[in-house]
C-alpha cells in the first residue's frame, strides 16, 4: 500500500506544535487522511513531550558537572593502583608460596615434635617438659603472628575485585 503524501504536512505540524491554526488548515486536516495523521501523531508526541518535561526536573549543571569529576577521578585512581594492587597480590602468594615451602622441608622435623607432645598425652604419669612448654609457645605465637595475617591478607588482597 502506497502512502499518500501531503504538501501541507509540514505546515499542519507546525501548527500543532504553536498552537495557531488557521481555518484553511483546520478544513484541509478534516478532508486529507494523510494530514489527518500527522496531527494525530504531531499532537500525542507535543502532548507526551509536554508531559515529560513538567516531570523531569534537571539537577543543577555544577552538580552533574562534580559529578562527572568524580567518576573521571575515581578511574584514573583506579588505573594508578592497579600496578600496586597486583604486587601487593604477587608478595601475598610469594609469602604463601615460601610459608608452604618451609612446611613441606621441615615436615620429618615438625612431625617428630608434635609426636613427642602426643606421647606425653598418652602416658599420663610423665610431667611435661620445660622445652616443649616454650616451643609450643613459640609456634603458636608464630602462628598467630604470621600465618593468620598471611591468610587474611591474601583474603583481602584477591578479593578487592
Amino acid at each position: 500500500m502506497k502512502q499518500a503524501h501531503c504538501n501541507l504536512e509540514e505546515k499542519i505540524a507546525v501548527a500543532i506544535r504553536t498552537g495557531q491554526w488557521s481555518d484553511a488548515l483546520l478544513a484541509h486536516v478534516a478532508d486529507c487522511h494523510a494530514c489527518e495523521e500527522v496531527a494525530v501523531a504531531a499532537s500525542y508526541l507535543c502532548e507526551s513531550s509536554h508531559a515529560a518535561g513538567l516531570n523531569a526536573a534537571l539537577p543543577d549543571a555544577s552538580r552533574i558537572w562534580w559529578k562527572a569529576q568524580v567518576a573521571a577521578n575515581v578511574e584514573v585512581i583506579e588505573k594508578a593502583l592497579r600496578p600496586i594492587v597486583w604486587v601487593r597480590r604477587v608478595a601475598f602468594g610469594a609469602g604463601a608460596a615460601v610459608l608452604v615451602a618451609a612446611v613441606v622441608a621441615w615436615w620429618p622435623r615438625l612431625a617428630r615434635f608434635f609426636g613427642s607432645f602426643a606421647g606425653v598425652w598418652t602416658r599420663r604419669d610423665a610431667a611435661p617438659s620445660a622445652g616443649h612448654e616454650n616451643l609450643l609457645f613459640l609456634i603458636t605465637a608464630m602462628f598467630l603472628l604470621i600465618l593468620l595475617p598471611l591468610i587474611f591478607g591474601l583474603y583481602a588482597a584477591w578479593s578487592e575485585d
